[in-house]
């Protein structure tokens, strides 16, 4: 059963207080705020969530959608719990410079400052700690993209940056949420727009509603990306996955659990490589890759992709960014 969201007020105090934001800041920067041009990273890939037997295994893959994508970016929150971002993660104004703006850097110290997840019983059937991160990241867009009157260059529907949280919650057991965060804008004439960023559209992605299966989870960025997906795929008897599946008794027993909706039966190491093999197939050989699980302990374990190269810790204030990174704007 998933649990609720209800998002007492004081944690949002505490929130805007620890990133340095209160709100006549943010109304004030929202009326002042002149026209800017605005360049950003853009992580983009898929994501696969699969939890197998006391673990939990999130792989990603990149998909570069413009010169300069980063793969999905992974970092800490806290104690046994990780974050990712897809979408514009890095923001960068070019010619002023100030260091480029990082979300990962301010989640990853209001994630170990914020409480821990609790289940329904001690909690009183809310889920405050997810909401607290997603305020949190809200704000950050908020204090950037509200101040553009430009034409942001998104896909209808497209939200502007996605996160997702996963964690092992005692009594509860695996979860992951997906928080979507979309822009919208009003033309004011003169190629003069307003810009507003709607509070995030929570999502449990794991675990699934009672009796429902439980097998991959996969997100994509861009969402509109029709290639399909990984559990798809199997389903369909790829001829290239059924080549992986095939290659040993201990690969085939993790697809069954997976096929048959049962993959919290499987065993980890298993899972773990028959991701290791299925990611490059599902997007490109050269794809860069990273897999981590978390154990019910809490513990992270990367199997794939060192920590500095997924962003475990975040990238140091200042830090160059790509020369390449993809405008926000259409010229």
């Amino acid at each position: 059963m998933p649990r609720r969201m209800a998002f007492p007020t004081f944690w949002l105090l505490a929130t805007l207080a620890a990133i340095g934001l209160t709100a006549p800041q943010i109304g004030r920067a929202q009326q002042q705020a002149p026209a800017r041009d605005v360049v950003a990273n853009f992580a983009a890939g898929r994501v696969e969530i699969c939890a197998a037997k006391a673990t939990l295994l999130i792989a990603t893959a990149d998909e570069p959608i413009e010169p300069g994508s980063q793969p999905p970016e992974i970092f800490g929150l806290g104690t046994g719990r990780l974050g990712i971002l897809l979408g514009a993660v890095e923001w960068i104004e070019p010619g002023s410079g100030a260091p480029p703006d990082q979300f990962a850097q301010d989640l990853i110290k209001i994630g170990h400052d914020a409480p821990g997840a609790q289940t329904e019983a001690v909690a009183g059937n809310e889920a405050s700690d997810i909401e607290l991160l997603g305020i949190a990241l809200l704000e950050r867009i908020r204090a950037q993209a509200e101040g553009f009157h430009h034409k942001i260059d998104l896909a209808a529907d497209e939200p502007l940056v996605e996160l997702i949280v996963a964690d092992y919650v005692e009594g509860y057991g695996f979860e992951a949420w997906l928080l979507r965060y979309n822009v919208t804008q009003q033309t004011l004439g003169n190629d003069y727009w307003v810009t507003r960023v709607s509070r995030p559209n929570y999502t449990q992605l794991y675990p699934p509603e009672k009796g429902q299966p439980r097998t991959l989870v996969e997100v994509n960025y861009p969402p509109e990306a029709t290639d399909p997906s990984l559990l798809d795929r199997l389903q369909r008897d790829d001829p290239a996955l059924q080549n992986i599946r095939s290659a040993s008794p201990q690969l085939n027993r993790a697809t069954t659990e997976i096929l048959a909706g049962q993959s919290p039966k499987s065993i980890a190491t298993d899972d773990a490589d028959f991701l290791r093999a299925a990611m490059p197939v599902i997007t490109r050989a050269e794809a860069r890759l990273a897999l981590v699980e978390i154990t019910e302990d809490r513990d992270v374990v990367w199997v794939v992709g060192a920590p500095a190269h997924a962003t475990a810790q975040a990238a140091a204030p200042g830090q160059k960014s790509e020369p390449d990174a993809p405008s926000l704007y259409k010229h």
